[in-house]
């Protein structure tokens, strides 16, 4: 700095400035405030040509002690010095909206502080030579939060990461990244890949998130999974399954047993326990198909009454996070498709081919008890038998089933759907066929038997 020759006022002292003054810089920059034996000491105001600022404290001519610069590019510090640096603790502006308040040492972050970016990003912790190091907690903007060890900058040694799903991780890091191995492998189904169920009844579904180790993820939590049903095409000759279907037209998706129509899931509320007794067995038929006719022949005199199953209600969401490695659909079923959708092409239901046969004229017999005899001809009248077929609790119940998706293969596709995903990654959607099975027309299948008060109406 030079001197101007101009005098510019202020307090002297044997040749010297001492006191209050001002001294102007031959760059156009200059300082106004206290002086000791002629040197810039105590506190003052120094503007330099560049725009920056300084109004604090000096001594012998440096920047030292408690101070705050305002810099021409727009930066701010308010804090101690030393030499001309940021020594101690202070609050850093950077001009861009990131502000640091912490601790320093020679002009760099050092010591415990706090750093919140622009971005939205939030570091607490400490600090070597600028950089995190330590011990230190970052949150992120998208709600995500790290807090473990730092190694100059990177997340190194032990730490826990929460996604912002609620996804935890708590373990190793190693060069700002999760190991391979500690990542999940994928996801299992708890139990069976393929459910068997009469139309009306509900399942349930429970995964797993699986571990490198094979066992369960228990750290696994908050991962969002979806559910998702189609109905299955069945391949021509494939004489595993009873009822066959054309794939509709529509919305599919791929799954390992071939494409599927997209359909939906629903939940159903707690079924009537009235009919646990009677659900001991899938099929539970406690007369031969010719008494069920006999008995069902006049509705008010059926021993049998049907209970309505629960009108499937449309889920929340299909979606389910994990917690503790696990997810589960509970007390679920589907719904039926619409009527438009649903093509069937084959019926080779064996166990109903009397059924079929009753459409099939065959050559009367005389005898009550010929093998040849049909439902129809054993028929007590043609009125009484419309009736039955109208009004009979059987008959109710396949009206009722009529709102639950028609006997056929369907499958649940399971798919990772975090969003944004964990560290990049998705788990591989995994499958579990549903095979809905027809309930047989003589079945008791969802029917009680009558109370005495429903007898006595009839």
């Amino acid at each position: 700095a030079v001197v101007s020759t101009q005098s510019t006022g202020g307090d002297w002292y044997e040749g010297v400035k001492h006191g209050k003054g001002k001294l102007s810089m031959g760059d156009g920059g200059y300082y106004k405030g206290e002086f000791v034996n002629g040197e810039i000491t105590g506190k003052g105001e120094r503007v330099w040509a560049n725009g920056n600022v300084y109004t604090g404290e000096f001594a012998e001519g440096e920047c030292n002690g408690t101070g705050h610069m305002k810099y021409g590019d727009g930066r701010r510090y308010t804090g101690q010095w030393y030499d001309n640096k940021y020594e101690g603790k202070g609050t850093l502006h950077s001009g861009e909206g990131d502000i640091y308040n912490g601790h320093f040492h020679k002009h760099k972050r050092h010591g415990d502080g706090e750093q919140v970016w622009a971005d939205g990003r939030r570091y607490e912790g400490g600090w070597v030579m600028d950089k995190p190091h330590g011990h230190g907690t970052m949150r992120y903007a998208d709600g995500s939060m790290y807090d473990g060890q730092y190694y100059h900058g990177q997340r190194q040694g032990q730490g826990t990461y929460t996604h912002t799903t609620g996804i935890t991780y708590n373990g190793l890091w190693i060069q700002n990244e999760i190991p391979p191995e500690e990542f999940a492998t994928g996801m299992v189904f708890v139990g069976s890949t393929e459910v068997e169920i009469y139309q009306g009844e509900c399942f349930s579904i429970e995964i797993a998130v699986l571990h490198p180790n094979g066992n369960v993820m228990e750290g696994d939590t908050g991962r969002v999974l979806q559910a998702k049903v189609g109905l299955l095409s069945t391949p021509a000759g494939d004489k595993s399954c009873k009822i066959k279907r054309e794939i509709p037209a529509g919305e599919t998706f791929d799954t390992p047993f071939g494409p599927a129509v997209i359909a939906s899931i629903a939940e159903v509320s707690p079924r009537d326990p009235r009919l646990e007794e009677y659900e001991d067995t899938p099929e539970k038929t406690t007369e031969t198909p010719e008494a069920a006719d006999e008995k069902e022949r006049v509705p008010s005199r059926s021993g049998y009454e049907y209970i309505p199953r629960p009108t499937p209600m449309p889920l929340e969401s299909p979606n389910q996070a994990t917690h503790c490695g696990h997810a589960s659909w509970l007390n679920v079923t589907i719904p039926a498709l619409p009527v438009h959708d649903m093509i069937e092409t084959v019926e080779t239901d064996e166990e109903d081919a009397d059924l079929v046969e009753e459409t099939k004229p065959k050559a009367k017999k005389k005898g009550k008890n010929s093998p040849a005899t049909t439902r129809k001809e054993r028929s007590a009248t043609p009125d009484d038998r419309d009736r039955w077929k109208k009004e009979g609790p059987r008959a109710e119940r396949d009206k009722d089933l009529a709102k639950f998706a028609a006997p056929g293969t369907y499958v649940v596709q399971i798919s990772d759907v975090t969003n944004p995903p964990f560290f990049q990654r998705l788990l591989d959607p995994i499958c579990l066929k549903v095979n809905i099975m027809k309930i047989k027309k003589a079945s008791n299948k969802f029917l009680v038997p009558k109370s005495p008060v429903s007898s006595r109406r009839n």
